[in-house]
């Protein structure tokens, strides 16, 4: 983040009053004994999610249930929690689904009527070192990606030098003749 992020947060929760203009904690006694308190995994610092999604994700700690992991607010309720659009809270569950933080189930309700109606999601919080060996597999796919991309340019660079084209404009009738004094060994001989 930016200083001046950092700076824009601070200042929004001095302005909720959570912390003084000091930046120390304004807590009060009611709070304390409310039990409203939770706790946030180290690890989740290492998967750099977007200010955004680490909100979200936060919130969705705080009103789990603790022995199911699961809650099941709207997103206008995060919304309104958080100080988030709508649409950015959708976008951030998206991408805490996508980093396996949680899961989403969608849910429905009958009314009085019979009719179907769709309900809020059903969230559950994913244990953090499930999280964090599938973030570790997806950093070790991309470096193993990485790395055949470079040895496949390097290869094609090889054959490039090995075996001039003809010139993108010159006739099909004169094709360009191969440089004698370039002797490349084989690809295929390792």
């Amino acid at each position: 983040m930016t200083a001046s992020t950092v700076k824009k947060y601070l200042e929004a929760l001095v302005d909720k009053e959570l912390v003084t203009a000091e930046r120390s904690l304004a807590l009060d006694v009611q709070c304390i004994t409310s039990e409203k308190f939770f706790t946030l995994p180290n690890e989740v610092f290492l998967l750099r999610l977007p200010p955004s999604a680490f909100m979200v994700y936060a919130y969705l700690l705080l009103i789990e249930d603790r022995r199911t992991h699961t809650c099941h607010p709207s997103y206008n309720t995060i919304a309104t929690a958080t100080g988030l659009a709508k649409n950015t809270v959708m976008k951030s569950i998206g991408t805490l689904l996508e980093m396996g933080l949680i899961t989403v189930e969608s849910s429905s309700y009958f009314d009085k009527r019979g009719m179907k109606w769709k309900g809020n999601n059903l969230y559950t919080i994913q244990p953090m070192k499930l999280v964090v060996d599938a973030f570790h597999q997806r950093q070790l796919r991309h470096l193993e990606l990485d790395t055949e991309r470079r040895r496949v340019l390097r290869r094609q660079a090889e054959y490039d030098r090995c075996h001039p084209r003809a010139a993108l404009c010159a006739p099909d009738s004169a094709p360009a003749a191969p440089d004698p004094s370039q002797q490349c060994k084989p690809l295929c001989a390792s």
